[in-house]
């Protein structure tokens, strides 16, 4: 949720942007450098497409950025075509779940808008982040499950050597997964926003999500069990002990 986290990124401007990683409670961006290059890596829930220079750092050719909000999608277009490298952004205006052709509400939310969701806010998220509360708009959109996104994309994910999923859609990460079916075993690794505490009216449970991943070949990589964050990310790796 990364409307939630600007007090945090803030602080760490000051640092310099190598050390950055070693400061972050999830060790995903260590692991990611270490199985580069990630060649593809599909972002559901991209927001203004803010992690795109260190993708490329870690040997992108190809990322598909989607994102369900149309305003905040507009912006990740503009900035997307600021890039002059090597790799390849593809965008896509679509709101992810399980259920494709299901009309959904999506609510936004204060502010920049990484916040808003299809979930409702909570007393917790009102209580704690005042400021990224729901505006009161809300749309209604027809879902999309992404293999139809990656198809239209002309994505195979076998096409690739090393595959990446990250999921970060406020409290709707379960039904993302879900929509995925058997072909969530195509990806190599999925970083994952995931909660212990209700963040979201109905969002999804870390519990969940991990009963979900590991059922599918994964391993929790970036932390010990006890040391999931209350709201944070995750990132699985497939399990190749076959255990």
């Amino acid at each position: 949720m990364q409307g939630l986290k600007k007090i945090e990124r803030a602080a760490k401007r000051a640092v310099p942007d190598a050390w950055r990683k070693y400061l972050r409670a999830s060790k995903y961006e260590l692991l990611m450098q270490r199985n580069a290059p990630v060649d593809l890596i599909v972002h559901v829930g991209a927001h203004w497409g803010e992690d795109a220079g260190f993708y490329e750092s870690c040997g992108a050719r190809t990322v598909l950025w989607v994102e369900a909000d149309p305003e905040t999608y507009k912006r990740l277009v503009t900035e997307l075509a600021k890039r002059d490298g090597t790799t390849q952004h593809l965008t896509e205006c679509a709101l992810v779940s399980a259920k494709p052709g299901n009309p959904m509400q999506f609510h936004r939310f204060k502010g920049d808008g990484a916040s808003s969701s299809v979930h409702r806010a909570t007393d917790l998220l009102s209580q704690r982040f005042p400021e990224a509360g729901e505006s009161g708009e809300v749309l209604e959109i027809a879902a999309q499950s992404l293999p139809q996104i990656l198809k239209a994309h002309g994505i195979v994910l076998a096409g690739f050597k090393e595959t990446m999923l990250v999921v970060d859609v406020q409290g709707h990460e379960f039904e993302v997964l879900q929509g995925l079916g058997a072909g969530l075993q195509a990806f190599d690794m999925c970083k994952c926003e995931v909660s212990r505490v209700p963040i979201y009216d109905g969002g999804a449970k870390f519990e969940d999500i991990d009963a979900h991943m590991v059922a599918n070949g994964f391993r929790l990589a970036s932390h010990r069990y006890f040391q999931v964050p209350r709201h944070g990310d995750v990132l699985y790796m497939r399990d190749m002990t076959g255990g």
